[in-house]
């Protein structure tokens, strides 16, 4: 049993679904210089869901998506005992992007993971879980300039016959976009969630620039000579 619970690990195929706003269309690329000379603040915060270890691998992840697009990137994992920037710190920056995840739903059925040790894994295994990515883009005074929820699906099936065939799918007959297994999934959610969080952000920098047009300008004050 050891060993055979061991091959439904090693043999899974993961299938990735967007769900809310991870399917819309985006316009900004982000392999450009979208945030050339840009200061931004990432802070992955904690929960039930997302530990700190997690938080600091997401943290890092969109620390390299921003770096590459030309922004100033700092990233802070807020930690019980840890102090947070200083209100100077804030101030510097230009974007400060909140990311909290959440699991929104989860099925793992220990009864079909055995019916599949007893079938020898011809009927798999099946875990499904839906998560959900709360962004909330703000500037250095704390003015909201953009938020979305975004949620995406992950259906994992477990099963060496299963894999078996979708291996040889993949490798005849689909297309390297088309693959299920692999690195597959976490590849098609990569690419969504990037670009997602670039236009955000993107469209939070638009929006940002356009509330400064609006500021009343800074009057110098007069000179003796002038009065």
């Amino acid at each position: 049993m050891p060993c055979l619970l061991a091959l439904l690990a090693s043999g899974c195929v993961t299938v990735y679904q967007p769900l809310v706003s991870l399917q819309r269309p985006v316009v900004v690329d982000p392999q450009l210089a979208n945030f050339e000379g840009q200061r931004m603040l990432i802070r992955c915060l904690p929960s039930d869901y997302l530990k700190p270890s997690d938080a600091d691998q997401l943290c890092r992840n969109v620390r390299s998506l921003f770096t590459k697009q030309g922004a100033q990137v700092e990233v802070q994992v807020p930690r019980a005992g840890v102090s947070a920037r200083s209100d100077e710190d804030v101030t510097k920056v230009d974007l400060i992007i909140d990311l909290k995840a959440r699991l929104v739903h989860e099925e793992n059925s220990a009864l079909l993971w055995t019916l599949s040790g007893i079938t020898f894994t011809l009927v798999p295994a099946i875990t499904d879980f839906t998560f959900s990515q709360e962004v909330i883009i703000r500037d250095s005074t704390g003015f909201l300039l953009a938020s979305d929820t975004l949620q995406g699906r992950f259906v994992r099936y477990c099963g060496a016959g299963l894999w078996a065939v979708n291996s040889l799918l993949d490798l005849f007959v689909r297309s390297d976009e088309e693959d299920l297994t692999g690195d597959a999934a976490k590849r098609d959610f990569s690419r969504d969630f990037h670009g997602q969080l670039s236009q955000l952000a993107f469209n939070a920098r638009m929006r940002s620039m356009m509330m400064r047009g609006f500021e009343a300008p800074t009057q110098a004050p007069e000179s003796p000579s002038s009065k």
